[in-house]
C-alpha cells in the first residue's frame, strides 16, 4: 500500500504539489487525471525518489527510503519518454534492468515482444513511438516489480496501440498482485481501466476515490415526450441535477433512488424511456458538482 501524507513540493515560487495525501491500495490501476501542470508528474518523480519533497512523507509498504534495497525493487517508472541507451535493442535494456531488478522475466519479455511483433534484437531508436510506447511496457512488465508508475503512457497514440497497451495491464493485474499509477490528462484514456481516479488541479487533489461506486445511485436517462406534456416542473426537481432537451428527446442525471425516479418519468407517460450507463464524466459532475467544482473546467 502507498500512503502520501501533506505532500508539498516548490519550484521557485511555483507550487506544484500542494499538500497532496492519498492512499492507494494494493492491487488496483490508480489513475492521476489532470491537465499539463496539475502535478501529475511532479507526484510520480516524488513517488520514484527523482524528486525529494519540500515537506510532507511517502510511505511504500511502510518503507519511508525510496531508494532501500527493498523499496527500490519493488517500483518501477516509466516516464512519458523513457531512457535508453544509443542503439540499445529491447534485449539490451531487458539485461541491463536485471541488474536492478532480480525478479526480471526475460522469457516473458520475449513472449510479449513476439506477441506484439516487436524485435527484440532491433534497435529501438528505429521504432515508432507507438512500438517505443509498448516496447517500454513490455520492459516495466517483465520486471515484476509491485508497483508500476507510469507518466502519460498512452499520450499520442493511435486506438489500436492503446487498447493493446491497454490488455497488457489488464493481463498482468489478473496474474499477480501488482499496482499501477498512470497520470494522464485524458479523462478517456483512464475511464475503461482505473477503478480508483484521483483529480490534480493547480497541484493539489480536488477529489479522489472510487467514483463509479460513489455514485451508485446516480442514473442516466433518456426519454421522449409527447408535445403537450409539461416539463418545468421536472427541470425544477431537486433529484435531477442535468436536464438537456433536444426538441422532445430529453436526456436526464438523477440523484436519488432509481425506482422513484423512474417512477417519476413514467407518471409523465413517456412515448419512449430508457435507462443508459453513466459515462466517467458523467459521474464525476455528479460526485463533484455538491463540492463547488464543474470538472469540464477543472480538466480544460
Amino acid at each position: 500500500m502507498i500512503i502520501i501524507h501533506d505532500l508539498t513540493k516548490y519550484f521557485d515560487n511555483t507550487c506544484a504539489a500542494n499538500q497532496i495525501s492519498l492512499e492507494i491500495p494494493d492491487g488496483i490501476t490508480f489513475g492521476l487525471l489532470g491537465t499539463n501542470g496539475a502535478g501529475k508528474t511532479t507526484l510520480l518523480r516524488m513517488l520514484a525518489g527523482i524528486l525529494d519533497a519540500d515537506s510532507g512523507e511517502i510511505l511504500i509498504d511502510g518503507e519511508e527510503d525510496s531508494f532501500s534495497p527493498v523499496c527500490r525493487e519493488n517500483f518501477f517508472y516509466l516516464p512519458d519518454t523513457p531512457y535508453y541507451f544509443p542503439n540499445a535493442s529491447i534485449q539490451v535494456m531487458v539485461d541491463f534492468f536485471k541488474k536492478q531488478y532480480p525478479g526480471t522475466d526475460a522469457e516473458s519479455a520475449a513472449y510479449m515482444a513476439e506477441s506484439l511483433n516487436l524485435d527484440m534484437n532491433q534497435p529501438i531508436r528505429t521504432f515508432s513511438k507507438g512500438m517505443k510506447r509498448q516496447a517500454f511496457l513490455i520492459m516495466a512488465l517483465c520486471t515484476r516489480t509491485k508497483y508500476l508508475f507510469c507518466d502519460e503512457v498512452f499520450d499520442g497514440l493511435d486506438p489500436i496501440v492503446t487498447e493493446i497497451m491497454k490488455n497488457l495491464f489488464r493481463q498482468e493485474m489478473k496474474a499477480r498482485n501488482f499496482t499501477i499509477i498512470v497520470a494522464s490528462h485524458n479523462l478517456r484514456d483512464l475511464e475503461d481501466i482505473c477503478g480508483n481516479i484521483a483529480i490534480l488541479h493547480k497541484g493539489g487533489v480536488v477529489t479522489a476515490g472510487d467514483f463509479r461506486k460513489r455514485a451508485e445511485n446516480v442514473r442516466k436517462f433518456q426519454c421522449v415526450f409527447q408535445q403537450k406534456t409539461k416539463l418545468d416542473d421536472l427541470k425544477m426537481h431537486p433529484g435531477i441535477f442535468r436536464f438537456h432537451e433536444d426538441a422532445r428527446f430529453i436526456t436526464l442525471l438523477t440523484k436519488g433512488d432509481p425506482k422513484e425516479m423512474r417512477s417519476l418519468l413514467e407518471a409523465r407517460e413517456p412515448i419512449f424511456i430508457n435507462e443508459v450507463p453513466l459515462s466517467l464524466e458523467e459521474t464525476f459532475i455528479a460526485e463533484m458538482e455538491g463540492a463547488g467544482y464543474d470538472i469540464r473546467k477543472v480538466l480544460s
